[in-house]
């Protein structure tokens, strides 16, 4: 049974309004509310980006590789002064050496030719020069004694002759001069037997022995030549001196002495000047520093 509204209450068609207070979320346990707001929603959260390295660890990533190439270029280096030192006896102590034929006329007189020039090649029985002897006439009876200064009207010509294969290495004299019998007109250079006089620490001298292996560097010429050895002089550079040392017990002062070692060059057409400096390098041991070289 309903019951009917009383008169003048109105009927509202109003919709309900819905409640404007949100429910809070339920305070912690303790009882005190969050100082700190709620992290935002990170919409990349799903991708990480990777901490950069340290500069430390920079460094130490520069670093390994430059220890790598510097242990490398120190291993090199060692392994080289451990070969060269084990097979080879190198010194710079050497000099050209070779024979040194002087070319005159066997009669004294006057020079009336001599065309050649320092450095020009000659061969054995040409004519390098012409010398003008007097001819010497009259003799005392019943000997072969010349008169004093009486001399011929016309002088003969003597022919000067090279002895060897070889190069003017020096000119002695000019036309016009007068030279004694013997006495030179040219140097030459047997280009045939050019050799190496090298001197070698007393302390290296077991090592070398004869027919051994020889590279020569010559600074005159900025070539390498081979060579081999040809004798070991049994004796120190020092005794042949115009003075030995002569130490006594009172002021002796070990000297390290040096042995001349003769090396026989294979120079083809070079001429090596005589008296220059050259780099002797003689391999006293055979094979390499690598187990398949031995």
């Amino acid at each position: 049974m309903r019951h009917a509204p009383p008169r003048g209450h109105r009927r509202s068609h109003r919709p309900a309004r819905p409640d404007r207070h949100v429910a809070s979320p339920a305070p912690p346990a303790n009882g005190r509310a969050s100082a700190q707001p709620a992290p935002a929603a990170n919409p990349a959260a799903g991708s990480v980006k990777p901490a950069a390295p340290s500069r430390k660890r920079r460094r130490l990533l520069l670093l390994v590789p430059v220890l790598l190439v510097v242990g490398l270029i120190g291993a090199y280096v060692g392994l080289r002064f451990w070969y060269e030192s084990t097979y080879f006896v190198m010194t710079d102590n050497a000099q050209v050496t070779g024979d040194l034929v002087p070319v005159g006329s066997l009669n004294a007189g006057r020079v009336i030719q001599a065309s050649l020039e320092v450095g020009q090649p000659v061969h054995k029985d040409e004519v390098v020069a012409m010398v003008a002897v007097p001819q010497q006439v009259g003799a005392v009876p019943f000997s072969d004694t010349p008169l004093l200064d009486q001399t011929g009207s016309l002088n003969a010509q003597v022919p000067v002759r090279s002895p060897i294969d070889g190069v003017v290495a020096a000119r002695m004299a000019n036309v016009g001069a007068t030279v004694s019998a013997g006495q030179a007109i040219y140097d030459l250079v047997n280009t045939q037997r050019i050799w190496i006089n090298a001197n070698i620490d007393e302390d290296k001298i077991e090592h070398i022995a004869r027919g051994q292996a020889v590279q020569v560097t010559s600074a005159a010429l900025g070539r390498t030549f081979d060579g081999a050895v040809e004798a070991v002089t049994p004796a120190s550079a020092a005794t042949f001196s115009l003075l030995p040392a002569q130490n006594v017990s009172g002021n002796f002062n070990k000297v390290t002495q040096w042995v001349p070692v003769k090396i026989m060059l294979d120079t083809g057409d070079a001429v090596l000047p005589l008296g220059t400096s050259v780099s002797v390098r003689i391999r006293i041991k055979d094979g390499g520093p690598l187990p398949w070289q031995r």
